[in-house]
C-alpha cells in the first residue's frame, strides 16, 4: 500500500470520466481493491487504536485497585469500583452505537482519529483527576465521568476499525487483515501488565515504606497515562487515511474519486477507457453480456430505466426514502434475524465470559490457592496478614494476570491469524461457544466439588483464554463487519458490539449482589461453581444462536466441516438472506441487460 494523500491534479480524474455505468465502475474498483496483497498499513493504522484499546482497558484492571487503596483503602465493599467500570462499560456501548451509525452517515474518514482524540483526551482527564485541596473535589465524580469518556473513545474504534478494515482489504485477505487488527488488542493487555509490573517495582524500590499512599497515587497515574504514547501516534495516521472507496461509491455515489483513491492508494494502474464489458459479472455471478458503456447514446436511456439504476437508499438519504430500505432489507428480506444472531451472540459471550471475574486481584489469587484473608477485606487486598506488603500484592496480581490472561489470549490470537482464511468463521464461532461451555461444566464441577488444585484450575482458565480468542471474542467483532452491505455496516456493527457491551453491564450489575467466589471459604467457592454452569447455558445458547441466525461467509466444504471454502466478497455478503432474490440485484440485471438491448436493437 503506498501513499495515504491524494497527489494528483484535478484533471486526473477525467481518466474515468469515460465508464457511465455505475455498477461497471463499482466493479472496477472492487477488482483494483481484489488485486492487492496483504495491506500492511490498513492493519497498522487500524491496529495501534485497537492497542491502545486493550492497553487502556487492560491498565484499568491493574490501576482501579490502586485507586481503591489511594482514596478507599478500609472500604470493604467494591460497590465504588463496579460503578466506575459500569460508567466505563456504558460510555463503550454508547460510543459503539454512535460512532458506527455516524460512520454510515457522514463517513468513515471523518469520524476516524476522532475517537482517538477523544480517548487520548479522557485518559489524560483520568490521570489528573483528585479530591483537591482539603476535599475541595470529589475524585469519584471525577473519575466516573472521564471513565464514561474514556468507554466513548474505546467504543467507538470497534465499528471504525473493523468496518474500514473490512472495506479496504482484497477478498482473500479480508480474514486474516481482521484477525491481525483483533490481535492489538492482547498485544496492547500485554503491555498494559509489563507497564504494570516495571511501574510497581519502581515504585517499590523508590518508594519504599516512607509514604506508600504517595507512591501508589503516582503508580497508576503512570500505569494509565503511558497509554497516550501509543495513541498519539496512531491519531497522526488515522487522520491521514483516505475515505473508504466503496463508502464513496456505494453512499456518496462518487465512483470518480472513488476509483481513483482506490488506484492511487494502492499504486495500482487505472483502467483502460477501453475496458471491456463483454465478460461483466453481477456479484450473483450471472454474466451479462454487453458492449462497451462507453460508446452508449445518451439519448438510448429510458426514464424507467434511469430509475432503476439508482443506488438503494441509505442513512444519508431522505428520511422517507431511508426508512422504506430499512424495512425493506432488515424485515423484508429477512435480515434482521441476521442482526439479531451477531448481537445475541456477542451478548451472550461477553454475559458468561466476563462475568467468571478474571480481572479480580481476589479472584486471582483464589485461584493460585494464595488468597490470604479471613474475612472480607477491601477488593484490593489479598493478604491480611501481618506484615503482608502492599507493594506485593500489587505485583503479584500483574504476574497472575499475565500469566491467566495474557498467554492464553496471546496464543488463541495468533492461532486465528494463522488459520482465519482457511476456517469457516461462522463454524468456528458455533464450535469454540460449545468448547467454553464443556470448559464452564468442567471448572464448575471442580468448584461445586471444592477441589483445590490450582495448577489445574490455572491450566483451565488458560486454555479458556485461547478458546476465548481464537473462536468467539474475535469472530464477534469481524462477523458483523463483513456480513451487512455498505450503507448499514457501521451502525450494524456498532448495535452488535454494543449489545456485547450490554451483557457486560449485566452481569457487572449481578456481580454486585454476587460476589463471583471473591470472598474467604468454601461456601462462595461452591456457589461459583454452580454460577459456572449458568455461563456453560450462555455459551450454548450462543452456539445455537450462530448456527441458526448467521449465515455463511465462505462457500462451505461440508454441512459440518469446520474448514471453509472460498470466501465471499463484502458485495455478495451484502445481498443478505435472499441473495440473488434481492431488490438489489434484479435492479443490476434489469439496468444492464436493458443498456444491453438498446444496442440489440
Amino acid at each position: 500500500m503506498g501513499k495515504f494523500h491524494r497527489l494528483y491534479k484535478t484533471d486526473r480524474a477525467r481518466d474515468f470520466d469515460h465508464e457511465q455505468d455505475r455498477y461497471v465502475r463499482m466493479r472496477q474498483i472492487y477488482e483494483t481493491i481484489d488485486r492487492q496483497s496483504y495491506q500492511w498499513v490498513v492493519v497498522l493504522v487500524a491496529g495501534l487504536g485497537f492497542f491502545l484499546d486493550g492497553y487502556t482497558l487492560f491498565a484499568s484492571n491493574m490501576a482501579l485497585p490502586m485507586v481503591s487503596y489511594v482514596y478507599w483503602k478500609d472500604e470493604v465493599s467494591s460497590i465504588r469500583l463496579t460503578c466506575i467500570n459500569i460508567a466505563t462499560l456504558a460510555g463503550t456501548l454508547f460510543g459503539m452505537v454512535l460512532f458506527g451509525f455516524l460512520a454510515d452517515k457522514i463517513g468513515r474518514k471523518k469520524m476516524y482519529g476522532v475517537e482517538l482524540v477523544l480517548l487520548i483526551t479522557a485518559t489524560i482527564g483520568v490521570v489528573m483527576s483528585s479530591d483537591g485541596q482539603n476535599g475541595s473535589m470529589n475524585v469519584y465524580a471525577w473519575l466516573i465521568w472521564w471513565r464514561v469518556c474514556v468507554g466513548i473513545g474505546v467504543g467507538a474504534d470497534y465499528p471504525l476499525s473493523a468496518v474500514i478494515t473490512s472495506e479496504f482489504a482484497p477478498t482473500k485477505h479480508r480474514a486474516r487483515m481482521m484477525a491481525s487488527v483483533f490481535f492489538m488488542q492482547p498485544l496492547g493487555q500485554i503491555a498494559g501488565n509489563l507497564v504494570s509490573l516495571i511501574v510497581i517495582a519502581v515504585a517499590r524500590n523508590s518508594g519504599g515504606s516512607d509514604d506508600i499512599t504517595r507512591t501508589v497515587d503516582m503508580a497508576w497515574r503512570w500505569v494509565l497515562g503511558i497509554g497516550v504514547i501509543p495513541g498519539a501516534i496512531a491519531t497522526l495516521f488515522r487522520f491521514a487515511i483516505p475515505e473508504s472507496p466503496r463508502y464513496l461509491v456505494e453512499i456518496e455515489d462518487d465512483p470518480v474519486t472513488a476509483e481513483f483513491d482506490a488506484t492511487t492508494l494502492f499504486n495500482d494502474t487505472p483502467m483502460s477507457s477501453a475496458f471491456d464489458t463483454a465478460s461483466f459479472v453481477t456479484a450473483t455471478g450471472s454474466a451479462i453480456h454487453m458492449p462497451p458503456v462507453s460508446s452508449l447514446a445518451s439519448d438510448s436511456l429510458h426514464e424507467d430505466e434511469e430509475f432503476s439504476s439508482l443506488p438503494p437508499a441509505t442513512l444519508n438519504s431522505h428520511w422517507r426514502l431511508a426508512r422504506t430500505d430499512i424495512i425493506r432489507y432488515f424485515w423484508t428480506e429477512g435480515n434482521w434475524r441476521t442482526l439479531l444472531g451477531t448481537s445475541l451472540s456477542w451478548l451472550l459471550l461477553d454475559f458468561g465470559f466476563y462475568g467468571i471475574g478474571l480481572s479480580s486481584p481476589q479472584f486471582l489469587a483464589k485461584t493460585w490457592g494464595q488468597l490470604h484473608i479471613t474475612q472480607v477485606e477491601p477488593s484490593w487486598m489479598t493478604d491480611s496478614r501481618p506484615g503482608a506488603n502492599v507493594y506485593q500484592m500489587f505485583f503479584d496480581t500483574s504476574v497472575r494476570g499475565l500469566i491467566v490472561l495474557n498467554i492464553g489470549s496471546f496464543v488463541g490470537g495468533f492461532l486465528l491469524i494463522l488459520f482465519a482464511h482457511r476456517i469457516d468463521r461462522v463454524a468456528l464461532q458455533k464450535y469454540m461457544f460449545l468448547a467454553l461451555a464443556a470448559l464452564f461444566i468442567a471448572l464448575g464441577s471442580m468448584f461445586v466439588t471444592l477441589y483445590s488444585g490450582p495448577p489445574a484450575v490455572v491450566a483451565l482458565y488458560i486454555v479458556g483464554q485461547i478458546v476465548f480468542n481464537f473462536g468467539p471474542n474475535a469472530t464477534t467483532y469481524m462477523i458483523p463487519a463483513e456480513i451487512f452491505p455498505t450503507r448499514y455496516r457501521g451502525t450494524c456493527h456498532g448495535l452488535s458490539a454494543g449489545a456485547g457491551k450490554l451483557g457486560s453491564i449485566l452481569v457487572q450489575i449481578f456481580s454486585t449482589y454476587y460476589h463471583f467466589g471473591t470472598d474467604p471459604g468454601p461456601v462462595s467457592t461452591h456457589h461459583h461453581g454452580i454460577i459456572l454452569f449458568v455461563f456453560s447455558a450462555c455459551m450454548v445458547i450462543g452456539a445455537a444462536v450462530t448456527h441458526f441466525w448467521i449465515p455463511p461467509l465462505q462457500q462451505r466444504k461440508g454441512r459440518h466441516s469446520i474448514w471453509g471454502g472460498k470466501p465471499y466478497t463484502l458485495e455478495t455478503l451484502a445481498l443478505g438472506r435472499m441473495g440473488r432474490k434481492s431488490r438489489e440485484t434484479n435492479l443490476r440485471k434489469r439496468t444492464s441487460r436493458r443498456r444491453a438491448m438498446s444496442f440489440g436493437g
